[in-house]
């Protein structure tokens, strides 16, 4: 085999000659990522949310920054649909809408979330119901128009009570009336002792520029012990003649009885809460049968109450129901909503609440009981329990 042997300055060059030869040319950039801030759904929006982490729990501190994170969703595009100025003028407004943010994001998407420096940090696209925020803005911007106030003039509509006896539950009886027609948007004013018949009740409604008067007897019957309940029952009844004033011609008689169960050692109010339910009762039973020009204040549109209530049994539920349309003054009673331990009633009634308050135990003393009942503006909240049953055998306790 032979052997060829290259001169050294040959193989040099071809050396330097490979080392010089250029580098292919690179390759296109890869294709940058997809920029985050541009939301992949119409009408949604990327928002940050930070929220410091406390005690070690991380959890605690997400849903904090997940509620930041939706309010700026929601701040935005409120921001979108309300100028600078309008927004400054109805803060409160806007604030109590932020305050339910949630409810205006139906869906959202975690872009990227986590736990830095003591903060947890979530990035979201959440997308906003504009349509529903809109209308929730428009409802709580606008200024409320007041109801119109017609102030009593003299020789307004209105009626005169006056006991037609002598008896100490009339005279009783007289207050409570007065007090649940005016709650019952009835012009009202008590009478005179002396104003005993239907001619001097008639009269004295005239001089004092009203249309009609109310003649009312009433007693109160202390019924005992109920067997083994430790309470008292109190029942009693009313009459109510309602006469054109000046003539002293009958335009309606109404009469009504009530009943209450009250704990054995609190007898004596027992008689108080009676008549304060029967007045109720009545007040409701007279405001649908006055003249029309009288009637105008009651008759108008009726007022919503929401009666909230604590029950432990399903059962009390319709019965408390059914004590609530028992209540001549309530046009309506139904159940909104019912929740762990609570039920929450809409009620639509002519009377103010306390009155509905007040005449809530008049049917109720037989298959429920009430207690701890409050009133608050428009609510009304009552603690209600099925009642024990009587115990079996016929025996005295």
């Amino acid at each position: 085999m032979k052997r060829v042997i290259l001169p050294a300055a040959l193989l040099f060059l071809s050396a330097s000659a490979f080392a010089q030869t250029p580098a292919p040319p690179p390759g296109p950039p890869p294709p940058a990522p997809a920029p985050t801030d541009v939301p992949t759904t119409p009408g949604a929006r990327i928002v940050t949310g930070q929220a410091p982490v406390v005690g070690g729990n991380a959890a605690g501190a997400r849903e904090r920054a997940l509620d930041d994170a939706i309010k700026q969703a929601v701040n935005q595009t409120i921001a979108s649909m309300l100028d600078a100025p309008t927004r400054a003028a109805q803060a409160k407004a806007l604030k109590a809408i932020e305050a339910k943010a949630r409810s205006f994001v139906p869906r959202y998407r975690a872009l990227e979330e986590g736990e830095a420096n003591g903060l947890y940090t979530i990035r979201l696209e959440a997308e906003v119901d504009e349509i529903a925020l809109r209308r929730k803005i428009e409802r709580g911007t606008s200024p409320a128009t007041p109801p119109p106030v017609t102030p009593a003039k003299v020789g307004a509509p209105g009626t005169l009570v006056a006991a037609a006896d002598k008896s100490e539950a009339s005279a009783a009886f007289v207050s409570g009336l007065v007090t649940a027609l005016s709650s019952a948007g009835v012009r009202a004013r008590a009478g005179d002792p002396g104003e005993t018949s239907a001619g001097a009740a008639a009269q004295a409604a005239a001089r004092a520029s009203l249309e009609q008067a109310a003649l009312v007897t009433s007693e109160v019957v202390p019924e005992g012990l109920v067997r083994g309940t430790g309470r008292v029952a109190v029942s009693c009844r009313a009459n109510v003649r309602l006469v054109a004033a000046p003539a002293g011609s009958t335009i309606a008689e109404r009469a009504a009885t009530a009943r209450v169960f009250v704990e054995a050692e609190k007898a004596s109010d027992g008689a108080a809460q009676c008549r304060t339910q029967l007045g109720a009762d009545l007040a409701g039973r007279l405001a649908g049968v006055l003249p029309s020009s009288a009637g105008a204040g009651a008759a108008g549109d009726l007022r919503a109450v929401t009666v909230d209530a604590d029950v432990v049994e399903p059962a009390a539920i319709p019965e408390l129901v059914k004590s609530l349309r028992g209540i001549g003054a309530v046009s309506a009673a139904e159940v909104t909503r019912v929740a762990a331990g609570r039920a929450e009633i809409r009620v639509r009634t002519r009377a103010a609440p306390a009155a509905v308050a007040a005449a809530l135990s008049r049917v109720a003393g037989s298959v429920i009981t009430l207690s701890d009942v409050q009133t608050s503006g428009d609510t009304i909240r009552v603690r209600v329990r099925m009642r024990a049953p009587a115990p079996a055998g016929g025996g005295n306790p």
